[in-house]
């Protein structure tokens, strides 16, 4: 997916696109480049065998469950968000701090404040809200970029959870 992701902002493709900060070529850029993150999430299973990110979209006791897997994509967990504190949500985490700590991935953006927010919510020491981006990458996208990501509309959350739900 990342040699996909390379391709679009190649200029035989959608280069210009992407220069210009197309918000469908970012956003199929963000997707491409957070498959690994995405797929590695999408496989967990909690203690009893269940589909960590299944158990995230359908419990509807805690309906910000499902926000911190659109954490790879770039959007930032909203701030009213309390997600339930379990094994699932940490081990999450954990494989988003690993992308984090490139600013290639769009994660690298928000993943510290998100983490934050967590650790708010289940314990100082819940999740690392301290993950330092390697030295010598640069980010993918822009701050304008950024905020379309933030304001996208609810089809790329629902082309997100559609992706994701394919796993499970």
């Amino acid at each position: 997916m990342s040699t996909l992701a390379g391709q679009i902002r190649d200029d035989a493709n959608c280069g210009q696109d992407y220069a210009d900060q197309n918000s469908l070529v970012v956003q199929a850029y963000n997707g491409l480049v957070s498959y690994a993150p995405l797929y590695q999430a999408g496989c967990l299973k909690d203690s009893q065998g269940s589909y960590c990110f299944a158990n995230a979209v359908t419990n509807a006791s805690s309906p910000s469950d499902p926000f911190p897997y659109y954490l790879p994509l770039g959007f930032s967990l909203p701030g009213a968000s309390r997600p339930t504190c379990s094994s699932c949500l940490q081990q999450t985490m954990n494989i988003f701090a690993a992308a984090a700590s490139n600013l290639t991935q769009p994660v690298s953006l928000d993943y510290n404040n998100a983490a934050v927010q967590i650790d708010q919510v289940c314990g100082p020491t819940f999740v690392n809200s301290t993950v330092t981006p390697m030295q010598g990458t640069q980010p993918s996208n822009s701050a304008a970029t950024h905020l379309e990501r933030r304001t996208a509309t609810p089809l790329l959350l629902m082309l997100a959870v559609g992706f994701l739900a394919m796993f499970i």
